[in-house]
């Protein structure tokens, strides 16, 4: 019952209000629409206004697809392919030109790989910053005979694994070019007779060594310090890495050192351990692997459900409907729509001070007092048009005791029937004068 008292009493006080045009609208007098353009027209509207940022978008990419093709230049030392001075695109050339093929290795398993495949071949070996672990050197050593190693200024693990007669003894000190020597037992070092003095110095009781370290052979130390060594394995290392080196590869007798060393087979393995040789310990479980093998299909079966929930929520019912402009709705539609709203929200405070509100300004007007008149004066003219008593009059209009549908409801009413007995008073009044105004026109 309390439900639909209050779209019905916004009903009647609008349907009042509404005047005749507002009540329905014929399709002739229906104003026209704007016309809607077409997609074609559309499109290139929109081309028109965009055309800049494709200009742009089109500079941008010619600027920066040819920085993006470009590949980054290999800056390792030694690297077989860099031309920077620390690379070895000389060495590997000259090597080349003598008929022997060089083949570069990235990684480890690529290097024993081509090892495997090359029998005869020398390995060169250069790990400037040590990132082969120990395992990787046991694996080196274990499948890279002692003959066929060539190491370029090897450190302290290289050693241990790959020359284990062979130890370090500090940095050769900037000067003159270190000469063979007497008592070089290696054919590539006298016929080589000099080499720069930089890089790495090793001793060992037991190799062939060329190029003495001035300052190492006085004192107690028994075994001086050389630039080259060959171990009794065949083993050779080179402190030496500016023989390799593109800015110092022709320097003193480093040719002769690099075609002897790396020159007797057909082909060299050039290694250089990089970033991907370093062992990266198993940390902590992930997330991922710490979930159940059920939730990884589940998730993907809930990603589709969700496609195809938003597919078939957001489809769209055939094409737009174009409606003329302005749209006229009737006043008793939006009454409606509004009192079912305050009706869903339990607004009925809010409600009952639209009625009062409407009820204030309609007996406003039919009184004649303007839409400036106070409470007061609306009470006053209401009730003496009314007879009836000023503060019953008063209490109809006060609404701040609505708190429920059921007060609504009888304030709704009560607001209702005084307008009834304000209309029904001023219609009995004009009919009294009208009535009065023709007697006294038919008196002789």
């Amino acid at each position: 019952m309390t439900t639909s008292a209050t779209p019905t009493a916004a009903t009647q006080r609008s349907d009042r209000t509404a005047s005749p045009s507002q009540g329905s609208t014929s399709p002739a007098s229906t104003p026209p629409g704007p016309a809607v353009p077409g997609t074609g027209q559309a499109l290139s509207r929109w081309l028109r206004k965009a055309w800049i940022w494709f200009v742009l978008a089109a500079l941008l990419l010619l600027v920066a697809l040819p920085s993006m093709l470009r590949q980054s230049p290999d800056t390792r030392q030694l690297s077989p392919s860099s031309p920077a001075p620390n690379g070895g695109q000389a060495v590997v050339r000259v090597i080349q030109a003598q008929g022997i093929t060089v083949h570069p290795a990235e990684s480890l398993e690529e290097a024993l790989a081509l090892a495997d495949e090359h029998p005869q071949a020398p390995v060169l070996f250069h790990d400037a910053a040590d990132h082969l672990p120990e395992t990787g050197l046991d694996r080196l050593a274990e499948e890279v005979a002692p003959e066929r190693r060539v190491l370029v200024e090897p450190g302290f693990q290289a050693l241990g694994a790959l020359a284990p007669a062979v130890s370090q003894a500090g940095q050769v000190p900037d000067g003159d070019p270190l000469a063979s020597g007497e008592g070089c037992g290696l054919p590539m070092g006298r016929e080589a007779q000099s080499i720069e003095a930089s890089g790495r110095a090793y001793r060992s009781a037991e190799a062939q060594v060329c190029f003495p370290v001035p300052g190492t052979d006085s004192g107690s130390t028994t075994d001086p310090a050389h630039a080259v060594l060959e171990t009794a394995d065949g083993t050779v290392v080179i402190g030496q890495v500016g023989v390799f080196a593109n800015e110092s590869a022709d320097a003193e007798g480093h040719p002769v050192l690099t075609l002897w060393s790396l020159g007797q087979s057909s082909d060299v393995v050039w290694y250089l351990p990089d970033l991907a040789d370093v062992a990266i310990e198993p940390g902590p479980p992930t997330m991922d692997q710490l979930l159940p093998d059920w939730v990884r299909p589940a998730g993907i079966w809930l990603i589709l459900c969700l496609a195809v929930l938003m597919l078939w929520r957001g489809r769209r019912h055939g094409p737009l409907a174009v409606e003329p402009l302005p749209v006229i709705v009737p006043a008793s539609e939006t009454a409606v729509g509004r009192a079912r709203l305050y009706e869903r929200s339990g607004q009925h405070g809010s409600a009952a001070r639209a009625l009062r509100s409407a009820t204030l300004l309609r007996l406003s007007r039919g009184l004649r007092l303007g839409h400036g008149a106070s409470v007061e004066a609306v009470v006053t003219a209401a009730a003496r048009t009314t007879g009836r008593d000023p503060l019953q009059v008063a209490a109809v209009l006060d609404v701040s005791h609505v708190t429920t549908a059921r007060d609504l409801v009888s304030a709704g009413r009560a607001l209702l029937d005084l307008e009834d007995a304000v209309h029904e008073a001023l219609t009995t009044d004009h009919a009294a004068a009208e009535q009065a105004s023709d007697s006294d026109g038919r008196t002789p």
